[in-house]
């Protein structure tokens, strides 16, 4: 059974983009950074919300064709994932920890100070603000502080800028992204500046902890134990 799944063409063709053993740990982060967004907004929807809304975010105008870069970063986050998890098991269990680290304390930041933030009238008959009305319609204006979108980005550089598997292009390319991404959370009014600054700060903060820690260390060896687990229940 374990050597009909393994030599498979559709699991090789993964294995090409995707190595098996990240497969659980990205689809972990994943259902992670759902439960903290989704699931701690059943914990404070009758809470007090704070706008940390400044005069400079006042002042920042509302430019809807970003809301090309705040939907489409989703695919940049999928090619960085997978770009920070693929270069070994133990850089895997690294950027993971980092990940899932990030987001429990998002998580905990929620539930203690949930924030929102008034969002404009959107007028324009432009396909562009066509789009950034749905968007305020699909995505409530709670679990700002800090910016998920923000930190989900700034993850993807952090992660890829220590690895020398890949040239000083790739690296430039997740920080652009990533600032366009900041740029693109105030110029649609998804966030503001302190939730922008938050999440780079809860990052390097986090990625400092991971790298003079043990920490990833005991996240691999839990992979490796559900991975052992699953590869004895395929045997039998």
């Amino acid at each position: 059974m374990l050597e009909k799944i393994r030599y498979s063409p559709f699991i090789r063709r993964i294995e090409k983009i995707i190595p098996l053993y990240a497969i659980l740990p990205l689809v972990t982060c994943f259902m992670w950074n759902c439960i903290v967004y989704s699931g701690t907004r059943l914990f404070t929807q009758d809470k007090r919300h704070w706008d940390m809304t400044t005069q400079f975010d006042r002042i920042t105008p509302v430019i809807p064709i970003f809301v090309v870069v705040y939907f489409g970063c989703y695919l940049s986050w999928i090619v960085f994932y997978i770009a920070n998890v693929r270069v070994g098991r133990k850089e895997c269990a690294k950027f993971v920890t980092f990940d899932l680290l990030t987001r429990t304390i998002c998580g905990i930041i929620f539930l203690v100070l949930p924030t929102t933030n008034v969002r404009p009238d959107v007028v324009g008959i432009d396909v562009f603000s066509a789009i950034l009305r749905f968007l305020y319609r699909i995505d409530a204006a709670d679990n700002l502080f800090p910016s998920i979108h923000c930190l989900v980005s700034w993850n993807c550089f952090v992660g890829i800028r220590n690895l020398k598997q890949y040239s000083k292009k790739w690296k430039i390319c997740a920080c652009i992204i990533a600032v366009l991404v900041f740029m693109s959370t105030l110029f649609t009014k998804q966030h503001v500046v302190a939730d922008v600054i938050i999440a780079v700060v809860l990052s390097e903060l986090v990625w400092m902890f991971v790298n003079h820690s043990e920490t990833a260390s005991y996240v691999n060896a839990f992979f490796e134990w559900i991975h052992m687990r699953i590869h004895r229940l395929l045997e039998e």
